[in-house]
């Protein structure tokens, strides 16, 4: 099968996640529908874990491109977008899982819309949970406001709904700002028309701006409720840190000062000290009196807030 032959080009970015390369690329093998034509291209960025020898010696189908070193999730992704044709590329997190009718209801929506651009399923933990993360409004003044002071989970109604992410869980589908990268599914025509992932960013936000860039061209962006995908979340970011990276609150900071300005950006980064200190004093006093959590929360946020200081370099 030639990349010229295919319907669907499945593509996922490995950086030392060797121990789940299999589950992953089982699921999308189950995940393809009889008859449909997907080749599925892993880059390796760079991994000293074994990564490539154990899918040439396990997945011989599958190609896999072998960079020398770690060049980013979006630089990664281009190149095996740029080395395939298909109409429809598919991308899938080495920690996310396809349920058996995931692809053929992602290809669903770019059948029945003609301007849908991107797709994304529903989006659980590992033990079934829904997570929020999945999909939202692109962070402005008033949604960074919303998450940053908590109001998106005590807020009322009217205001959890204007946060950054998703407020509740929904069955039914719907045109959100943005949805996650975890697992997307893209028509190549509108990257034609928009460009590819912006390679300025290494890992994170990748997502929101590519579907900012497509919703600015007059594109459709879809929640596929009906589609749902496992997705364990950091896995690459939690080997190398132990926890997810610094580098997303940086990279949000990055992308609000290229979307908004450097004006808007020191708004955000001020809201970004009032919430994540209020939070830190909140953890800090809630670690005194002994609450079980408080001081892994404490460290966290006191680190966010450390990050909110910093110098944005946009």
């Amino acid at each position: 099968m030639t990349a010229l032959d295919c319907d669907l080009t499945t593509v996922i970015v490995n950086w030392n996640t060797v121990g789940l390369l299999d589950d992953c690329l089982a699921s999308v093998r189950a995940a393809t529908p009889p008859g449909l034509r997907n080749e599925i291209v892993v880059v390796d960025n760079g991994s000293v874990d074994g990564s490539v020898e154990h899918l040439s010696d396990a997945w011989p189908d599958v190609r896999v491109i072998a960079n020398a070193e770690n060049v980013g999730f979006c630089r990664a992704n281009n190149q095996a977008i740029r080395e395939s044709a298909a109409p429809v590329v598919l991308l899938v997190n080495t920690d996310a899982r396809l349920r058996d009718d995931t692809i053929t209801t992602l290809l669903r929506y770019f059948r029945q819309d003609e301007r849908a651009a991107v797709v994304g399923p529903r989006l659980v933990y590992g033990d079934g949970t829904f997570q929020r993360w999945t999909a939202g409004r692109l962070p402005g003044p008033l949604a960074m406001g919303v998450f940053l002071l908590g109001l998106d989970r005590v807020g009322p109604d009217r205001l959890r709904r204007r946060g950054v992410y998703l407020a509740e869980d929904t069955g039914s589908p719907f045109r959100p700002d943005w949805v996650s990268s975890a697992v997307m599914a893209v028509r190549r025509s509108a990257l034609d028309e928009i460009g590819l992932l912006d390679e300025r960013i290494f890992v994170y936000m990748d997502d929101v701006d590519l579907c900012a860039r497509a919703g600015d061209a007059g594109w459709h962006v879809w929640y596929a409720a009906d589609a749902t995908a496992t997705h364990f979340m950091g896995a690459s970011s939690k080997r190398a840190t132990g926890r997810v990276s610094p580098e997303a609150l940086r990279a949000l900071n990055r992308w609000y000062v290229r979307r908004h300005g450097r004006l808007a950006g020191v708004g955000l980064r001020a809201v970004e000290v009032a919430g994540f200190g209020a939070r830190t004093v909140l953890n800090g006093l809630l670690a005194v009196g002994r609450r079980p959590d408080a001081r892994g929360r404490l460290t966290v946020h006191a680190t966010h807030l450390r990050l909110a200081l910093e110098p944005i370099d946009a």
